[in-house]
């Protein structure tokens, strides 16, 4: 079973996958969770109209999932093995953070339906930030739903990696070795997504070379800093996030920390705190009556500070996440990072790289 984002995705992450289960005559369910309808770009330049309404959108979205079942037609998977869910495109992270409970049990309902042996899911370190959205999601379901259940102990998950150069995912990452035919295969899998290859042509079609790549959830459970977030560590009561922004161009906002948690009645919680621009000042969105600490410096152009934030809101017992959002257009600089308390409770630190020297410290 494959959880795919957005129509196209399939084609770019995991065409030699399915051509090999196809066979390997293995069956096989896609699932893709958005249609794709808001992505608006190549959609004013096809279409020749700058003023885009929910009924141009839900067009768009119509010729996508066309797209996708042509595509999935040359790599050999029938389309009543697909399904649509159609969730918003490009606001799984706000669903993520507000109410995604329904869609959490609409995942978990799919897949206990269907039971897999293989679980094919987004890295949460994709920089698409509807894919790492999804992975978050998917690893809620999966850590909340199938934890004890039969089907975890004979259902492998793994995870694959559109956007991005993470090395937590294509460090520990295995190559699936593609012969000449399955390339030439992937190749016109992708050209039939022809409304995303009117802008993006040259970086579409480099995905046929581009070895495809699964990394195995729970085979390497170290976290890997990503992004401007160095480090993280877990006190005794708080969450401790070490940040370093060195200056980049053409950022479209401002960047958030994102923590994501259940609290102890097992409800989605999600604190949101503002990166201060050069000033001490921290302004902690949701919920505003926490107490936090936040220490920063400039020193030249970057911002190098510390964050901390209560845990006593979130549960032990459930997955907690962490993302800074420092978003260049519709991508993010980094995805999410896991930091699940352990059996003892303790939040897991993350590994500490070279470029953590130098910040200011918080006592």
């Amino acid at each position: 079973m494959l959880f795919a984002p957005h129509p196209d995705d399939e084609s770019l992450a995991c065409s030699i996958l399915l051509q090999q289960a196809v066979h390997a005559r293995a069956a096989i369910r896609v699932v893709y969770v958005t249609d794709g309808d808001d992505n608006p770009w190549p959609q004013r330049v096809l279409e020749r109209r700058w003023r885009l309404n929910a009924t141009d959108r839900r067009r768009w979205g119509r010729l996508r999932r066309t797209e996708a079942l042509a595509a999935l037609r040359v790599l050999g998977v029938n389309g009543s093995a697909v399904r649509f869910l159609a969730l918003p495109d490009q606001k799984l992270t706000a669903m993520l953070m507000c109410d995604c409970q329904s869609a959490l049990e609409r995942l978990a309902a799919i897949i206990a339906d269907w039971s897999p042996t293989d679980l094919v899911v987004p890295s949460i370190s994709d920089t698409h930030p509807d894919h790492s959205a999804l992975a978050v999601m998917l690893r809620l379901v999966l850590s909340e739903s199938f934890s004890a259940s039969s089907t975890t102990e004979r259902m492998g998950v793994w995870t694959y990696t559109v956007h991005g150069r993470s090395p937590a995912f294509f460090d520990r990452a295995k190559a699936i070795r593609q012969s000449q035919p399955e390339t030439a295969t992937k190749l016109r899998a992708i050209r039939c997504h022809k409304t995303q290859l009117k802008l993006s042509r040259k970086r579409f079609l480099g995905y046929a070379h581009r070895p495809e790549r699964l990394l195995r959830l729970g085979a390497d459970d170290k976290i890997i800093a990503e992004g401007s977030i160095v480090s993280i560590s877990g006190l005794p009561h708080s969450l401790r996030v070490e940040v370093r922004l060195s200056p980049k161009t053409i950022r479209t906002s401002e960047p958030i920390l994102f923590v994501l948690g259940r609290n102890e009645g097992g409800a989605l919680r999600c604190v949101t705190m503002r990166v201060p621009a050069r000033s001490s000042s921290v302004e902690m969105v949701d919920p505003a009556s926490l107490d936090r600490v936040a220490m920063a410096q400039y020193r030249g152009n970057a911002f190098i500070g510390q964050l901390t934030i209560p845990l006593s809101i979130f549960s032990s017992a459930h997955a907690i996440f962490v993302k800074l959002e420092r978003r260049s257009w519709f991508f993010d600089e980094a995805g999410w990072l896991d930091v699940s308390p352990t059996p003892d409770g303790q939040v897991a630190e993350l590994e500490h790289r070279a470029t953590e020297a130098g910040l200011l410290a918080i006592h």
